[in-house]
């Protein structure tokens, strides 16, 4: 007969791993969508993502949009061999603003 471990480091929280599992599908689909997106497209993104920044704060939904879109940003220009002055700044600002919180 086996006896009842009721050690709670080894239960899973099934709410918790559903909004893990949530929340990886919806930064999946937001990089997909990033993904698509022309170079311009995607600065645009990031300028309107900054001013939204600004205007209402920072939320965990913009947290992780931001950090988004600096990922598909450095994997574009990867291989690049000099960046304008505005992407540099859009980047540091945006990048600062994702230090704060």
């Amino acid at each position: 007969m086996k006896t009842q471990n009721n050690d709670p480091s080894k239960v899973i929280d099934l709410n918790r791993a559903k909004e893990v599992l949530m929340g990886q599908k919806e930064n999946d689909s937001l990089s997909r969508y990033f993904q698509v997106l022309s170079f311009s497209e995607l600065i645009d993104e990031t300028s309107q993502l900054i001013d939204e920044i600004n205007r209402k704060g920072s939320t965990q939904e913009m947290i992780n949009k931001s950090k988004i879109i600096l990922k598909e940003l450095g994997l574009r220009i990867k291989n690049s061999k000099g960046l304008s002055a505005n992407f540099l700044k859009m980047r540091d600002e945006l990048e600062k603003k994702l230090s704060v919180f």
